[in-house]
């Protein structure tokens, strides 16, 4: 098959990428790439990789929408319940780093710019394994000891992304 030309590949044009059977939709063309929608997936594509295609991209199904609402309230209430500031004193390693992994996770969920981890001083095993986990997480832009007055290497203080 010849390559198509880009006056057959418009806007709003109905699509697929050579030898994928998913549908899209060009959003929009610069150059030799054009940007397509699949479903609520966006990305870019060259030009040449697509091809023009009869049948219609599949609509959202309702059921999604549903599920996206239910997703919103859990947002919005984990959101409204949230703490900056987690207690770990005591735990074993194991237990204080699964618990600190649900904090984080929640914490970029609903969009903090900083949150407190108490650990107390002890040994460091404890604050050793939560920084070390923290240096691994994507949001995380620091972690470092309150002040002194605040509590000092007893507890991290965690900075995140904005």
């Amino acid at each position: 098959k010849p390559p198509l030309t880009k006056e057959e590949l418009e806007v709003g044009a109905t699509v697929r990428i050579k030898g994928q059977t998913s549908i899209g939709t060009i959003v929009a063309i610069k150059g030799k790439q054009a940007t397509v929608t699949f479903g609520v997936m966006r990305t870019l594509v060259d030009l040449k990789r697509l091809e023009r295609s009869k049948e219609a991209p599949k609509q959202e199904t309702t059921q999604t929408v549903v599920v996206s609402r239910q997703t919103q309230d859990s947002i919005r209430q984990k959101h409204l319940d949230f703490r900056q500031e987690i207690d770990v004193r005591g735990m074993r390693a194991d237990e204080a780093l699964q618990a600190v992994t649900y904090f984080i996770d929640d914490a970029l969920l609903v969009n903090v710019s900083r949150v407190r981890i108490l650990h107390g001083t002890g040994t460091g095993a404890l604050r050793q394994v939560i920084r070390q986990y923290l240096s691994t997480v994507s949001g995380v832009v620091s972690a470092h000891d309150e002040h002194v007055q605040f509590g000092g290497a007893g507890i991290t203080v965690v900075e995140f992304r904005e």
